[in-house]
């Protein structure tokens, strides 16, 4: 009989085969065929064969219509992408870089790690292509007041790939850096590495998991695999990425590279002052409940009555039964969160325990740290030893070490050096450095 481990296995690539299948059955060749061989079969299927054709391709037209770019947008993008390598040949840039996100376009304010990553290597002096998702073909294409960024939806980039890998960019070094690993994704390392591209795959979520939970269903495992396979390095945000890179690639270059904060991110005037009698604890960031633990969060804050909660942040689910010390604010403004975390006596992060918090490093606790808030989390193996946090692995634990936290003062120097060495620019430096170094 096999261990947990090699049924929990066998459970995964069964459902990695299932959903294959699934996408397999609903592509138009399988489709096709089966018509085909339905009418070689049946006299009554192949009478009724033109009529079912005539249906496969309307129903095709209507779904290639409703996921293709307009040539409008196209010819937009193209002449953007003219007057972007006009700008980066005039400029003399020093380098590249080709960001295939995943995520939504830059809006010129915080956002995930691409996009903190984009803006950290324009403020170093690379231009950037920013490859985003979009969830209409029909969305207008984003503009920009910084000449050395391009956005171009992930749709018109795909078609336009060749155009953007064989461009001439006078003296930049080039990087393509993916972290989006479509099915399309291995044929773009080809394509860039031939045309003298250095391609990096950026790890930089578990997406297996959160295609379990239905966030990523775009996600192909093998697709994965062939590009941690074909990239020069990959980079991953935590150590249990980097093993499941390793083991799903041996042999190939994988490296740590967790997230980071803004240099700026706390402003000059920020002073901490927490409120005491009663205590007030917070958290920002992203409220679904397929990775906040809604249920043991409102435990935690009642086994502690003598806190206030305050939670920040969109998507909560709807019906929660909230204790009277938790109160939701709703998003706010990333300029507006020292004015809140000011009064805060310390920051929790209750991930859902798993193999997808297993895979996490949130940018979030860099920003708790950076505004001198000691943290307290559910278990997440790459925060560990961070300083100022303690992970728990139960509610009990978590109650008793939010206590602790809120009386006890972290060391500053500690946590300050922590927050000045993971920056943004840190790792925008790191991301050229290995252009220059592989060239």
């Amino acid at each position: 009989m096999g261990t947990e481990d090699d049924v929990q296995r066998l459970q995964r690539e069964l459902e990695d085969l299932r959903r294959d299948y699934r996408r397999l059955h609903d592509s138009a060749s399988y489709r096709l065929g089966n018509l085909l061989v339905g009418a070689m079969r049946s006299p009554r299927k192949a009478l009724a064969l033109p009529v079912e054709l005539f249906r496969l391709g309307r129903e095709l037209r209507r779904r290639r219509c409703a996921t293709e770019p307009g040539a409008e947008q196209v010819a937009e993008v193209e002449g953007a992408f003219r007057d972007w390598c006009a700008h980066v040949q005039g400029e003399s840039a020093p380098f590249v870089v080709m960001i295939f996100s995943g995520t939504t376009h830059v809006q010129g304010t915080r956002g995930n790690r691409p996009i903190r990553q984009a803006q950290a290597l324009l403020r170093q002096g690379a231009a950037v292509l920013f490859s985003y998702h979009r969830g209409r073909v029909d969305e207008p294409i984003p503009t920009s007041d910084e000449p050395g960024l391009l956005q171009s939806p992930a749709d018109i980039t795909l078609g336009l790939q060749e155009r953007i890998a064989s461009a001439d960019y006078g003296v930049a070094r080039k990087l393509c850096v993916i972290s989006y690993p479509r099915v399309e994704t291995p044929e773009m390392v080809s394509l860039f590495r031939e045309q003298g591209w250095t391609v990096q795959y950026d790890c930089r979520d578990d997406w297996e998991e959160f295609a379990r939970v239905g966030m990523a269903r775009w996600y192909v495992r093998h697709a994965e695999r062939r590009l941690v396979e074909s990239v020069d390095a990959t980079l991953c945000v935590s150590r249990p990425l980097c093993e499941k890179m390793q083991a799903m690639a041996p042999g190939r270059p994988v490296h740590l590279s967790p997230n980071a904060v803004e240099a700026g991110f706390v402003p000059v005037e920020y002073q901490r002052e927490p409120a005491r009698d009663p205590g007030v604890v917070g958290y920002f960031g992203h409220l679904s409940d397929a990775w906040f633990d809604w249920s043991s969060f409102l435990e935690v804050a009642r086994q502690c009555p003598e806190l206030e909660f305050e939670v920040i942040g969109h998507s909560a689910p709807s019906g929660l039964d909230l204790p009277a010390n938790v109160t939701l604010l709703g998003p706010k403004p990333w300029t507006e969160l020292h004015t809140y975390a000011a009064r805060w006596s310390a920051a929790v992060i209750p991930f859902r325990m798993g193999r997808l918090a297993d895979g996490v490093d949130p940018i979030k606790i860099y920003e708790y740290l950076a505004l001198g808030l000691p943290v307290v989390s559910f278990r997440m193996p790459q925060i560990e030893d961070y300083p100022a946090t303690e992970t728990v692995s139960s509610v009990d634990a978590f109650a008793e070490a939010l206590r602790r936290a809120c009386v006890e003062e972290p060391d500053p120097e500690t946590m300050y050096a922590f927050v000045a060495k993971n920056t943004w620019e840190n790792r925008a430096r790191e991301l050229l450095s290995f252009v220059a170094g592989s060239a």
